[in-house]
């Protein structure tokens, strides 16, 4: 056997070379990415007997997804304990072989400017390094799933939606069938076009009056530190317990504050709001008013949601505490309540009987934030204001009026 070393660059040299002189590629490399290289082996496609990028953290361009589709022994690495993490690639031409195995991904970096190295041995095929390179690949072949446009499509919706994520989950792929369903449900593919459409429509209320609210609940936190700085009107107005009296009284009458779920019915939730209970206050105060809000900021503020209700009978759940998460963030949360719940559950696959706080964050937070009309940029214009505040307009869309149900 020869064997050689090689850097980012020498090895993007040799792997072209091995591409077009080879009858039969092998590879499992962790990420790919399209650049001239790619270009070489995608024109050798009937040469494939493997190929298999992974797509952890949706660190493969979606571009190279795109154009694996359809290829026969084309796929990409299911999910699994673990990241998948091999650079291997493997060349055969009747009984002489050759490979590369090293650190570089097939990626722009790993094939340019990154500070990469690699072995290049060749010789017999029958030679037991070569025999041990196929006994590796064979071991990845469990998590082979072909690339068809479906999965394509997703993992580009998934991918951009990652971009913005310093270490982002791992893509939902076919095959995990519930989140599968969530991540391609019709909220979860629709354009922005669409979504602006029919929150516009507002079938049910008024869509002007609807950001008037809004706007009104945004100005209340902006001028205050904390939730339990509010009078006592303005964070039962925020909570959707106001009463028609209590808000003349007060000067709040000119606002529908019902609407986006009226909380009236939650009887425990609006007493502790009108002792302005300060854990209620703690909670809220946990999730920022600006910039990215995290799964671990939610979980905290569920945690401290439920423990205002230690003293209590009863304790409030969904639709009270995901209010008050809408009105301080109507760009990252929706309300889910009677109204709402079987439009949403339809919109996102999921049974309306099992949503619950504790997975409201993964049933409805995650397929919307890889949705394009969630990703789209800030538009100009009338369109603004409602991209602003667009997940807690979800209402407008899915609100159906129930018997008794002022908003």
């Amino acid at each position: 056997m020869q064997v050689s070393l090689l850097d980012a660059k020498s090895t993007a040299r040799r792997l072209s070379a091995l591409i077009q002189k080879h009858n039969r590629i092998s590879i499992a490399v962790a990420w790919g990415g399209i650049m001239s290289v790619a270009d070489t082996l995608l024109a050798n496609r009937a040469k494939f007997e493997f190929v298999l990028p992974g797509v952890d953290f949706s660190a493969t361009d979606p571009d190279l997804i795109d154009r694996l589709v359809d290829i026969p022994n084309a796929f990409v690495a299911r999910n699994r304990p673990g990241c998948f993490h091999p650079k291997i690639f493997y060349f055969q031409t009747g009984t002489n072989a050759e490979a590369i195995v090293g650190s570089a991904n097939f990626t722009k970096g790993g094939l340019g400017p990154n500070l990469e190295a690699g072995v290049h041995v060749r010789g017999a095929a029958e030679d037991s390094f070569f025999e041990q390179i196929r006994n590796q690949l064979d071991r990845y072949k469990p998590l082979c799933l072909p690339i068809a446009q479906p999965l394509a499509d997703s993992y580009r919706r998934q991918s951009r939606a990652a971009g913005g994520s310093p270490r982002p989950n791992n893509p939902v792929l076919p095959g995990e069938r519930r989140h599968w369903k969530r991540f391609n449900s019709p909220l979860a593919i629709m354009s922005w076009k669409e979504f602006a459409k029919q929150a516009r429509q507002d079938l049910f209320h008024d869509y002007k009056k609807r950001l008037k609210l809004v706007r009104a609940i945004q100005q209340l936190f902006a001028k205050t530190p904390s939730f339990a700085d509010l009078s006592t009107a303005e964070a039962k107005g925020v909570a959707g317990v106001l009463g028609h009296v209590e808000a003349e009284g007060a000067g709040l009458n000119d606002l529908d504050w019902g609407w986006f779920g009226t909380m009236g019915g939650a009887g425990t939730f609006a007493k502790l709001i009108g002792r302005e209970n300060l854990t209620l206050a703690a909670a809220l105060d946990a999730i920022p008013k600006r910039g990215n809000v995290t799964e671990a900021q939610f979980n905290d503020y569920v945690a401290t949601f439920t423990a205002a209700f230690s003293q209590s009978s009863r304790t409030a759940r969904l639709a009270p505490a995901t209010r008050l998460l809408a009105m301080k963030r109507p760009d990252f949360f929706v309300c889910v309540n009677g109204g709402n719940m079987a439009g949403l559950a339809d919109a996102l696959a999921f049974a309306r009987t099992t949503i619950k706080l504790e997975n409201y964050w993964e049933r409805v937070i995650e397929p919307i934030q890889q949705a394009p009309w969630y990703n789209a940029s800030r538009p100009t214009g009338w369109e603004m204001e409602l991209w602003d505040i667009r997940v807690a307009m979800l209402d407008a869309i899915y609100y159906q009026p129930l018997k008794g149900d002022a908003g």
